[in-house]
């Protein structure tokens, strides 16, 4: 086992340009099973030790003539157990108390990457994508979250939207497994739970008085957040290195937005829809007070992508980032055109190049524009935003209005149903006096 210790602490210390391809080759050099095994109890996020941090002694210790036998039967022993009891803390700290060289630096330094292992916070700089690569085969499962896209191309066919509000946090899963909370980041790495206490309390409140007698493993997909992105980040370090307080969820909310079976996340995908998820997770939290350090988060259930606008500027007028439009699929564990983010709100200037009469509630009146940029290649119609005063206005002589300059508000820009370029979600702000000219699209196309 020295020689598979020995090659982590020479990865641990490659940095730089070729560093990782470095590792990569000796990683596949080097393979045998001792560390196809050591690399999986590493990087293997379905493999939980449960042994966050470890009392390392420094000094010179006896050698351990089974060190390999004694470390896989503790390991084999904590993937089963509930929890790393006293008798377990106890064999892991003798593991790394045994001498491993004869050189008092090599020693420590050998026993100190043996702790990392053991307590998962072994960081080689290349994580499983690059190591299953290396090896031409996956040695090391490497699942993923759903992830949104910003391709809101399709969204305007969707039959319903439900519209969440966008934490600015850091992104985690909490995994219920045989009745215990293990946290996970996007990336997979393992959060100490003792670290996040009040929030697995609350986890497990919930699950145990839900009132649709919720059983089986599961996961928690949520956002954790603080008084800033900036301060939730640097706690969420602190934990990943072991050097947390054990007060630092103190003013942490885990702001919760799904809630699927964890066998998902090996497959790669799950089979209940977004609403099945949606009302199993309200159920399960429906019980929680309302300080709360878990939050269920925002929803609104949108038969139309105008109404999209309104909730984004609402979120964002609070302080908020912005809103993910979800569709009634199944939970997917990759970048999902199911999910779509928005972020961000643009100006622009169109020429106004037509208008078309209203119906329903606005007959009599405009019912709106269609406008185009200076190259005439951006085209654009625009039939939200209007104020009731506007439509009293600008319905008066309409005509009047064409190659009049609007300033118009919008997301991105997307490629219409028909192939034409365009932009999602245009709202009217107002008309330009003071301008003649369109803005020109023609190098953001």
């Amino acid at each position: 086992m020295v020689d598979e210790l020995k090659l982590f602490k020479r990865m641990e210390s490659l940095v730089g340009n070729g560093s990782q391809k470095t590792k990569q080759d000796l990683i596949r050099s080097n393979m045998n099973p001792k560390l196809s095994y050591i690399m999986d109890v590493c990087f293997n996020p379905f493999i939980t030790t449960k042994l966050h941090k470890l009392n390392f002694n420094s000094n010179i210790a006896d050698p351990n003539p089974n060190i390999w036998e004694d470390f896989e039967t503790l390991v084999e022993e904590l993937k089963i157990a509930p929890a790393a009891n006293d008798y377990l803390r106890s064999r892991a700290s003798n593991l790394i108390s045994s001498r491993l060289s004869d050189d008092e630096v090599e020693d420590i330094s050998l026993r100190s990457i043996l702790m990392k292992i053991l307590t998962k916070r072994m960081n080689i700089g290349i994580g499983a994508k690059l190591i299953n690569k290396s090896m031409g085969k996956e040695l090391i499962p490497d699942p993923s979250l759903m992830l949104a896209t910003d391709d809101q191309s399709d969204i305007e066919n969707w039959e319903k939207i439900y519209c969440e509000e966008k934490y600015d946090g850091v992104r985690v899963i909490a995994v219920y497994r045989n009745g215990e909370i293990s946290y996970f980041t996007r990336a997979f790495n393992e959060l100490d739970s003792t670290c996040l206490s009040r929030i697995t309390f609350a986890l497990k409140y919930s699950m145990i008085n839900s009132g649709r007698g919720i059983s089986g493993n599961w996961f928690f997909d949520g956002e954790l957040t603080d008084l800033n992105r900036k301060s939730v980040s640097g706690k969420v370090n602190q934990i990943l290195k072991g050097t947390a307080s054990t007060n630092i969820d103190e003013n942490m909310l885990f702001n919760v937005f799904d809630l699927e079976e964890e066998s998902t996340l090996s497959m790669g995908y799950g089979v209940l829809d977004y609403i099945t998820r949606r009302k199993t997770l309200e159920s399960v939290l429906s019980n929680l007070p309302k300080n709360s350090q878990v939050v269920l988060a925002n929803m609104w259930e949108l038969d139309d992508v105008s109404h999209i606008a309104s909730i984004y500027k609402r979120i964002v007028d609070i302080g908020g980032e912005g809103v993910i439009c979800k569709n009634n699929s199944i939970y997917e564990c990759k970048r999902s055109k199911s999910w779509i983010k928005f972020k961000e709100v643009n100006d622009c200037d169109l020429k106004i190049t037509g208008w078309y009469p209203g119906e329903g509630k606005r007959e009599g009146y405009i019912g709106g524009f269609f406008c185009e940029d200076l190259s005439g290649k951006m085209k654009v119609k625009i039939g939200s935003g209007f104020t009731d005063d506007d439509l009293k206005t600008l319905s008066k002589f309409p005509d009047d209005l064409i190659g009049k300059i609007a300033a118009v508000q919008y997301n991105v820009t997307i490629e219409d149903k028909h192939g034409n370029r365009s932009l999602f979600l245009p709202r009217f702000i107002d008309i330009r006096e003071d301008k003649d000219l369109p803005d020109d699209f023609t190098n953001k196309l």
